[in-house]
């Protein structure tokens, strides 16, 4: 009776339905077996895929069907019937990837495994996997499951999650309050979560109270951020975080699912918001390693083995999947590269990119971030670094932006990227100087905005900051005139939130700028000791119309990067094939009488030329 339902629900063959018999009652047999059955010469149910290659992850093929022979008497073979339509269930990753074992260059350690159902990825060398990969290599029927074998020795035994009752740190009412703050606040810069599947969690969640759920770490961190960023904060704010950073931490043991990696996230950034750099650099760190150990570096069609076999029909999670990792990266990116240290990278990343929400400017963040050079610098890849830095400022420059968060975000970076160009002393920071003063006056603007809207991101007061460190560090009157702005900018930051990390902002801008204006200061009194003695009266050569004691004002060339020394000095300039034809003519020329007088000059007017490339006199002349 089994056997006669499980042909009722096998679909059709690839050789049509009379391959199955002509209504025959009990058991049944295929008329044809597949590829991989025929050669290790195994039973064949004649499905596609057939029960055997989706056990063994073989792939699935059925010959064609060859036409009958026929006697030797001239008679040509009947046109056989077409068979009807074949109805093939969806192909799963296992036929659209080659099998590990079987494909070409399969046993190379690049390959990769994933456990859909613990969301576990590893790579096919690995000590967890190698074990399930011989078994199917031995063909057995009993294949062991993707596990850590003989990890350790086992001696104690490992230590129980705790169980969390969200219900007692929060109501619905305050989930559904401050979870409106985050998606109108957070989720738009971000857009990592959506707002129906996650009322739908919640609700879940609390129905089942007294359940143990990896979605309890994205709650606590939604509250947690639309606390901080609500008029009124929730008095449990602080456990809220306290909570999920517990929970995360002990899921963070087992297998990673896309929620841990989600919470991280949100831990991320409520640390970039309120602690350390260290423990925003460090949580994004965290929150990239399990996303390697959940797999969202890798789109489940170009992963080699896959099990169990994924369904590949769910594009919402595709795509819920794709904006996870590449917020997570951007996260990472962005925090490492303004803080100094490295960031997370993987070998091979073949997640699609998502595409840009209506409203939303998460695809501006990962932009942003993308542009971005990597610190770590390769001779061979990136033989120059600072070219490289320079055309990141000005892909960062291009983009354009209604989001505020987003215009200081450019301002953090670009002011980044200047800092690098700075320290390394050379010419492209000064001739960068300009780019970075445009995209500091935009984030004045957009600081400006989002004070009024009392809407607190880290970047209010950290970019006005390090523009006032930029500016100082260019030190042009051009730059300098960006330091009365910037302070009074400030000061309005600290009188609005009036906390210490606002007070010691202004209070330290202030003491660089009066730093900045004593060693001015002492260059300006340095130029005053020297004694102001009268000028030479001096004639002026013949020929010559300006006299020497007419000062020229060389005021509107204060900023601009003029190279004195080549244009006080034309001999730095004269090439040496016209210092050879000058020294051929000097010699050619004949002696003069002894009553004849020679003057060498240049012609006043064929001399320099203000506006172009100094001139030469073309050959002496006789006076």
């Amino acid at each position: 009776m089994s056997d006669h339902n499980n042909h009722l629900k096998r679909s059709p063959s690839p050789l049509g339905d009379d391959a199955h018999g002509d209504g025959q009652q009990g058991r049944q047999r295929s008329r044809a077996a597949c590829a991989p059955c025929r050669q290790r010469k195994r039973k064949c149910d004649g499905r596609y895929p057939c029960g055997t290659c989706v056990r063994y992850e073989y792939e699935c093929i059925f010959a064609t069907q060859k036409r009958l022979s026929y006697a030797a008497n001239g008679d040509m073979p009947p046109e056989l019937p077409q068979p009807p339509e074949v109805v093939r269930t969806p192909p799963s990753i296992i036929q659209l990837q080659k099998h590990p074992l079987t494909a070409p260059g399969a046993r190379f350690h690049h390959r990769s495994m994933m456990d859909p159902v613990k969301t576990r990825f590893v790579r096919a060398n690995s000590a967890i996997a190698f074990p399930r990969i011989l078994g199917m290599d031995l063909e057995s029927e009993s294949i062991p499951r993707l596990h850590s074998f003989a990890w350790h020795c086992g001696i104690r035994a490992e230590v129980l999650e705790t169980f969390v009752d969200i219900t007692t740190l929060l109501t619905w009412a305050d989930l559904t309050r401050l979870s409106k703050a985050y998606f109108k606040i957070v989720n738009t810069e971000f857009g990592i979560l959506d707002e129906t599947d996650f009322l739908e969690q919640a609700a879940a969640r609390f129905g089942n109270s007294r359940g143990l759920n990896d979605v309890d770490a994205v709650l606590l961190g939604v509250v947690a951020l639309g606390s901080f960023f609500s008029p009124n904060g929730h008095p449990k704010e602080n456990e809220f975080i306290l909570g999920a950073r517990d929970l995360l931490m002990q899921k963070s043991v087992n297998h990673p699912t896309t929620n841990n990696v989600t919470g991280w996230v949100l831990r991320t950034i409520y640390l970039r918001l309120t602690s350390r750099p260290h423990g925003a650099w460090i949580s994004s760190s965290i929150a990239m390693h399990q996303v390697e150990g959940s797999g969202l570096h890798k789109e489940v069609q170009t992963i080699a083995v896959v099990y169990p076999a994924v369904p590949t029909g769910d594009h919402k999670v595709a795509k819920s999947r794709r904006r996870l990792f590449w917020v997570a990266r951007a996260l990472n990116i962005v925090l490492s590269f303004e803080y100094g240290r490295s960031r997370v990278g993987f070998d091979v990343i073949t997640t699609k990119r998502f595409a840009s929400d209506h409203g939303g400017f998460a695809h501006q963040f990962v932009e942003l971030a993308e542009r971005l050079p990597n610190d770590f610098v390769d001779r061979e890849r990136e033989p120059d670094p600072p070219g490289s830095l320079c055309t990141a400022l000005t892909k960062i420059e291009e983009l354009k932006t209604d989001s505020a968060f987003i215009q200081l975000l450019k301002a953090d970076l670009a002011f980044a990227i200047y800092r690098r160009l700075w320290l390394m002393s050379l010419t492209d920071a000064k001739d960068r100087a300009d780019s970075v003063l445009a995209i500091g006056r935009a984030a004045f603007e957009a600081s400006g905005r989002l004070i009024e809207s009392r809407t607190p991101w880290w970047n209010v007061v950290h970019a006005p900051f390090q523009f006032l460190c930029c500016v100082l560090a260019i030190a042009t009157p051009r730059a300098l005139a960006h330091v009365k702005d910037g302070m009074s900018l400030l000061h309005r930051i600290a009188q609005t939130y009036d906390t210490h990390m606002t007070r010691e902002a202004y209070n330290q801008a202030a003491i660089l700028v009066q730093m900045s204006r004593r060693r001015k200061e002492k260059e300006l009194q340095a130029l005053n000791s020297v004694l102001e003695q009268p000028v030479f009266e001096d004639h002026p050569s013949v020929g010559s119309s300006v006299g020497l004691t007419d000062v020229p004002n060389f005021d509107w060339a204060m900023d601009l990067p003029f190279e004195w020394e080549t244009f006080l000095n034309p001999e730095l300039v004269m090439s040496s094939s016209m210092q050879h034809a000058m020294t051929s003519m000097q010699q050619a020329q004949p002696h003069p009488p002894p009553n004849l007088m020679h003057t060498a000059s240049y012609d006043s007017q064929a001399s320099y030329d203000m506006d172009a490339t100094p001139r030469y006199p073309q050959a002496t002349r006789m006076v």
